[in-house]
């Protein structure tokens, strides 16, 4: 059987609703990737990019956008409602603070911080300030991903005991002691680059309430694990086996077992399609996402901003401060 529909009919009637002005902090690969999805989001306007270090390219490619040089020009302009954050993660908590502290929504990408203090820090402030904050998970904004979970807790293959989630990709250029994915001032290693995504995926199906679990790492030359492997166990004996790596390539596909079949989600992070496989029957289920997937959670925050929310629920604070504190507690074990 084949499903496909709207991504929006998902998401509600907030489509077309929007109308702010987005400020973007860092502007390198991801936020390029983001930026072409808000243009498909009537109403959402990119309106200015700050960069320490690109800002007269950006100025010669993006002639209709204000360029700051500096992150404190974009958030004393009043024009600006709220800021997409994409500067390494070692930056995202100060870079937060400030936005909120400007008077600015903000979105966030994953992970908002490098530790649980500085998660609770942040949320306190959004609060404080009654604005906007949500980390940028995207993959719990996929329509294919979000029906997936969906079904798998209505009981379609029956009680989930087990999964397993592998993120794991290779890139060259990256992997030098400059590079940003290795380089432990910038906050690099893969639990916190990719890592997360398997994790968060476990979690969405058994809770954040882990009984026990067991890291290893392969650890870089600067000291951040390139490799890491984690058996994780929850209430009622539940397992999962998730692995992320920036050293190897890995097939980045998801498989959650129950008592009457199996769910496999190819691309977890940014899914598309998954199957339902119950012995020999094969339910095919197609779910594609707008533009390259960041919409979603576009539309998500555009729908709690006009709600005057300051969390969403899909991804809410507590799932934030819940995520800093398990990658703490793991790479407490790792790094001791």
């Amino acid at each position: 059987m084949i499903f496909s529909f709207n991504g929006t009919e998902i998401l509600g009637e907030n489509f077309h609703l929007g109308c702010m002005n987005w400020g973007f902090i860092g502007f390198g690969r991801i936020a390029k990737k983001f930026l072409e999805s808000l243009q498909s989001v009537e109403g959402e306007k990119p309106y200015a990019f700050a960069s320490r270090s690109h800002a007269k390219a950006l100025q010669e490619e993006f002639s209709s956008v204000k360029i700051y040089d500096t992150y404190e020009g974009l958030l004393s302009d009043p024009e600006v409602d709220i800021v997409y954050i994409s500067t390494t993660h070692n930056f995202h908590y100060q870079n937060t603070l400030d936005a909120l502290r400007a008077g600015k929504h903000v979105l966030c990408e994953k992970p908002v911080s490098i530790s649980s203090a500085q998660a609770e820090e942040m949320i306190a402030e959004a609060k404080k300030q009654n604005k906007f904050f949500m980390e940028a998970m995207w993959m719990r904004f996929l329509p294919a991903y979000r029906s997936a979970i969906e079904r798998i807790q209505k009981g379609d293959i029956g009680e989930v005991n087990y999964l397993t989630a592998s993120f794991g990709f290779r890139s060259e250029e990256k992997l030098t002691k400059d590079g940003r994915l290795l380089n432990p001032n910038l906050a690099g290693g893969a639990l916190y680059d990719v890592g997360i995504y398997p994790l968060n995926l476990a979690t969405d199906l058994f809770g954040w309430e882990v009984e026990d679990f067991q890291a290893q790492a392969q650890q870089s030359e600067t000291g951040v694990d390139e490799s890491i492997q984690i058996q994780m166990q929850f209430e009622g004996g539940k397992m999962a086996q998730l692995f992320g790596s920036v050293a190897l390539q890995t097939n980045k596909e998801a498989c959650v077992y129950g008592t009457e079949g199996f769910v496999r989600i190819p691309m977890f992070w940014r899914a598309q399609s998954y199957e339902i496989v119950k012995d020999d029957e094969v339910e095919r289920v197609f779910l594609p996402f707008q533009s390259n997937g960041y919409v979603h959670e576009i539309l998500e925050v555009v729908a709690c901003i006009q709600q005057g929310k300051t969390s969403s629920p899909t991804y809410s604070f507590n799932d934030s401060l819940m995520s800093a504190k398990l990658v703490e507690n793991i790479l407490s074990t790792i790094f001791k």
